[in-house]
């Protein structure tokens, strides 16, 4: 026994230690707070953001650098070789090659944009790269390109509607694209509310 240290009794708890019958607490007994303090910061993500928010920015930010990287590597093989740029990175030519093949089949966002899709625009927003005026200052000002019939804008539609439901954007920032794209006289056939989309 240490020398100042109380000698523990059968069937008395050490400090810390949960009593016989009692269970440890699992991630369902804890609260909001008690999530908070579970979770390291992690850089972009606000320190109140718990749960699915955290995840799904997460998610989504994950997605845009792979984006971002892609696109990035295809203008750098325009002036490096595959060896080379393999070397520099620490990768194999084969992974380099492989990854400029699904590169080549990625557009770049129009000039203006900062995606190459409504979708890929809400999901910089989400992942913390796209701040609110700006989402909404260019998915109001949206119209691609390619677009050219009724039938075509409506695709344009179903990724502003599919970005609301998948929580990319909420009721009030989705209005706001609506009522740019009403000013601007933008063609649209979308729902007019959240409530409307299901949610």
């Amino acid at each position: 026994m240490i020398v100042g240290q109380s000698p523990v009794r059968s069937g008395q708890s050490q400090p810390g230690q949960s009593q016989p019958g009692q269970s440890q607490p699992g991630l369902s007994d804890l609260g909001p707070a008690d999530l908070g303090r579970s979770r390291p910061a992690i850089e972009g993500v606000p320190a109140g953001t718990l749960g699915l928010t955290a995840v799904r920015r997460l998610r989504h930010r994950h997605i845009i650098d792979r984006l971002d990287y892609l696109r990035e590597l295809r203008r750098l093989a325009d002036a490096m070789s595959q060896s080379d740029i393999a070397r520099a990175l620490g990768l194999t030519q084969p992974s380099i090659s492989s990854a400029l093949k699904s590169a080549a089949k990625i557009p770049d966002p129009p000039a203006g944009f900062s995606g190459a899709s409504v979708y890929e625009i809400a999901q910089r927003f989400t992942a913390g790269k796209l701040a609110r005026e700006d989402l909404v200052d260019q998915l109001g000002r949206w119209q691609d390109p390619n677009t050219r019939s009724a039938r075509e804008q409506r695709r344009v539609d179903d990724e502003l509607t599919r970005a609301l439901r998948d929580g990319l954007l909420d009721d009030a920032v989705y209005r706001a694209v609506l009522d740019r794209r009403q000013r601007l006289g933008r063609p649209s056939h979308v729902i007019p509310t959240a409530t409307a989309a299901g949610e």
